[in-house]
């Protein structure tokens, strides 16, 4: 099973190039409707997931729709998932879900502004005003598909899968 896996995210991986480089011709390269879609964090084949975006909304499902929702739709408790993935990347998004409260690394001009909001953060958090989000880098199947977790949030935000359990694509041998 591992070494099928393994084989449709190197086929994926190799359609992605080959699509991306305009070394074949498909109607996915020239933006004709198919249906087939192929993207670097997902594979849709006649509304059928791949493997890694099914693993990514199974672990989703386990682990997050308890405090996300349902397809990530967010609740009263935690953000709408859906949206905020549009402007997170990879290694944005793996940061949240490994290390939810560190600090941000990006402009530090302002410092004591962004310290402070930390501290009255975690001071909502202890009060219970806010709900903590599990550091989930300690969980093995997380950690090892956090990508799967985000190819399956963009298929949501890109709208070519619904909030249910995806149908799974059969393997090709």
């Amino acid at each position: 099973m591992r070494n099928k896996l393994y084989s449709v995210s190197l086929i994926k991986l190799g359609l992605v190039i080959l699509l991306s480089t305009g070394f074949i011709n498909s109607p996915l390269a020239g933006g004709e409707s198919s249906s087939s879609i192929i993207t670097e964090y997902y594979w849709i084949e006649d509304g059928k997931v791949d493997a890694s975006t099914f693993i990514g909304w199974s672990l989703f499902h386990n682990s997050c729709v308890g405090c996300h929702g349902v397809g990530g739709g967010g609740t009263e408790m935690a953000p709408d998932l859906t949206k905020s993935i549009e402007r997170l990347s990879p290694v944005e998004f793996t940061t949240k879900v490994f290390h939810r409260y560190s600090m941000p690394v990006g402009d530090r001009t302002d410092m004591t502004n962004a310290i402070m909001a930390e501290v009255q953060k975690d001071a909502q958090r202890d009060s219970g005003e806010l709900e903590k989000m599990p550091q989930w880098k300690s969980d093995p199947l997380v950690r090892a598909h956090v990508l799967n977790i985000y190819g399956y949030l963009k298929a949501r935000h890109d709208g070519v899968i619904g909030p249910d359990k995806p149908e799974l694509m059969p393997v090709q041998d």
